[in-house]
C-alpha cells in the first residue's frame, strides 16, 4: 500500500504521522532528561542545602509516582474523551509552572508539593500518557520502531542533560538552574503543539501512512475514528475483566520496583564506593547512553519476532546488571553493569508501550494504560524509599540492588505468561 498525507487540502506522500513523531520525539528528550534523569543531579545538592536525610528526599520522589500512579486511570480517560493533544499542552504549561516554582521552596511540605504535586501532574499528563497514546494511535504495524524512535529521545535527553545540568549547578546553583529550566519547557513546548495531531483519522489519514482510499475498497467501508479492521480493539471493561491485563500488570509491577530506583540512587551509590560526584553524574549519562542502541535494537526487533520473548530477555538481563552492580567494588564492575543494565533498561521501553497496543489496541489505549497505573505505582512508590532506608541503616546500598535483581526476575517470569494473539507472528 502507498502512502498517503492529507493536511487541510495539501497532498504529499511524506506521512504526516512522522511529524507527529519528530515532535513527541522532542518533547519526550527534554522532559525525561530533565525530570526523569535530572533529578539525580540535583539529589545531593538539595540533600546538602537542607540538611534533610536520604528517606526523606527519596520520599518525594516516592510521592510523584504515587500521584502518577492515582492519577493515570483519569488521565488515561480524559485523553480518550477529550484528545491527547489537549492534555499534551496542560503538562507542558504545568511542568515548566512547576520547575519554576521549585527555585522557591524551603521546607520539605513545599518541597513535596511542587515536586510532587505541580511537577509530577505535570510531567505525568503531558509527557507519559499523552505523547505514548498519541504515537501509538499513529502506528500500528510500524509501531514498535515508531515507540523504539521515541524512546531514543529519553536516553539522549539524559545522555545530553544530566552532565548539562551537573555543570549548571555547579556554576548557577541548583535554584537558578531550575528556573532556566521551567522558561525552556515553555519555549520548546509550545510551538511543537500547534504541530502535533491526535489520531491520523483526524485529518484524514490512515496509521502507518496506509491510503484511505485503497483501505475503503478493500474492506468496503468507511473510514471512521475507530479504523475497523486494523487490529483488535479493547473496551476498559473488557481489558478488566480479561487474564491478559492481570498478568501484563503483575510483571509490569515487579519491573515498577527498579526503574526510578536505580536511577535516583545510583549517583549516591557510586559516591560510597569512592567515585567522585562528578564522576558518578558521567556514569549515569554513560548508562543512558548505552540505552539508545538497546531502544532501538531490542524495540525495532519487536514488529517482527515476539515482543513478550524479548521483554523475558531484557529482565533476565536487566537482573544480571543489577546483581553487578550490587557487587560493584571498582570501575570495572560499573562499567559491567552500564552496559548489561543499559542496554536491556532501554530495550524494555518501547517493548513495553506496543506490547500494550498490541495487546488492547487503540481505540481506549489511554484509558487502559491508566488503569494499570496504581498497580504499577506500588513498587515505584516504594521502591525508592527502600532503598534510602536501607542506605539510611546499613550505610550501603547494597542489600537494596540485591532485592531490586530478585524482583527483575519475578518480572521476567510473569512476562512468560503473558500471552499474545500475534506471539508467533512476524510482523512486516
Amino acid at each position: 500500500m502507498g502512502f498517503i498525507a492529507r493536511v487541510k487540502g495539501f497532498s504529499s506522500k511524506f506521512f504526516y504521522g512522522y511529524w507527529i513523531l519528530f515532535g513527541t520525539f522532542l518533547l519526550h528528550g527534554v522532559g525525561s532528561g530533565i525530570f526523569f534523569y535530572g533529578f539525580s543531579v540535583f539529589y545531593t545538592p538539595i540533600l546538602l542545602d537542607f540538611g534533610w536525610s536520604s528517606a526523606t528526599l527519596s520520599g518525594a520522589f516516592s510521592l510523584s509516582r504515587l500521584e502518577g500512579g492515582l492519577e493515570g486511570p483519569v488521565i488515561g480517560y480524559l485523553i480518550d474523551r477529550y484528545g491527547a493533544r489537549k492534555l499534551l499542552l496542560f503538562g507542558v504549561l504545568l511542568t515548566g509552572l512547576g520547575f519554576i516554582a521549585l527555585a522557591k521552596v524551603n521546607s520539605v511540605f513545599m518541597f513535596y508539593l511542587v515536586y510532587a504535586g505541580m511537577m509530577s501532574i505535570g510531567y505525568n499528563t503531558g509527557f507519559t500518557h499523552a505523547m505514548t497514546t498519541m504515537i501509538t494511535h499513529w502506528f500500528i504495524s510500524k509501531r514498535s520502531r515508531a515507540i523504539s524512535i521515541f524512546a531514543v529521545a529519553a536516553g539522549l535527553g539524559g545522555a545530553i542533560f544530566v552532565p548539562l545540568l551537573a555543570k549548571l549547578v555547579v556554576i548557577y546553583g541548583w535554584r537558578y538552574t531550575v528556573t532556566m529550566i521551567g522558561v525552556a519547557f515553555w519555549i520548546i513546548g509550545i510551538p511543537v503543539f500547534f504541530i502535533l495531531r491526535n489520531r491520523p483519522e483526524d485529518i484524514g489519514l490512515l496509521p502507518d501512512g496506509l491510503d484511505p482510499e485503497e483501505f475503503k475498497q478493500n474492506n468496503e467501508d468507511d473510514v471512521t475514528a475507530e479504523t475497523p479492521g486494523l487490529e483488535v480493539e479493547y473496551t476498559a471493561g473488557q481489558a478488566l475483566r480479561s487474564g491478559t491485563f492481570w498478568k501484563l500488570v503483575i510483571a509490569e509491577a515487579f519491573r515498577s520496583f527498579l526503574l526510578g530506583s536505580i536511577v535516583i540512587h545510583q549517583i549516591p551509590h557510586l559516591i560510597t564506593i569512592g567515585i567522585t560526584e562528578e564522576t558518578a553524574a558521567s556514569i549515569l549519562g554513560l548508562m543512558i547512553t548505552f540505552s539508545i542502541p538497546g531502544r532501538l535494537v531490542f524495540g525495532g526487533l519487536g514488529d517482527y519476532y515476539s515482543k513478550r520473548k524479548i521483554l523475558i530477555l531484557v529482565m533476565l538481563m536487566q537482573a544480571l546488571g543489577v546483581f553487578i552492580f550490587s557487587e560493584a567494588t571498582n570501575i570495572w564492575y560499573v562499567y559491567a553493569f552500564v552496559l548489561i543494565y543499559g542496554l536491556a533498561y532501554g530495550g524494555a521501553i518501547p517493548l513495553l508501550v506496543s506490547f500494550r497496543g498490541e495487546l488492547f489496541g487503540r481505540r481506549r489505549y489511554a484509558t487502559i494504560t491508566g488503569l494499570m497505573a496504581p498497580f504499577k505505582m506500588v513498587g515505584s512508590v516504594i521502591g525508592p524509599i527502600a532503598a534510602g532506608y536501607i542506605f539510611d541503616v546499613y550505610g550501603s546500598y547494597k542489600l537494596a540492588f540485591q532485592i531490586f535483581t530478585l524482583l527483575a526476575l519475578f518480572s521476567a517470569m510473569a512476562f512468560f505468561f503473558v500471552k499474545s494473539e500475534n506471539d508467533h507472528r512476524i510482523l512486516g
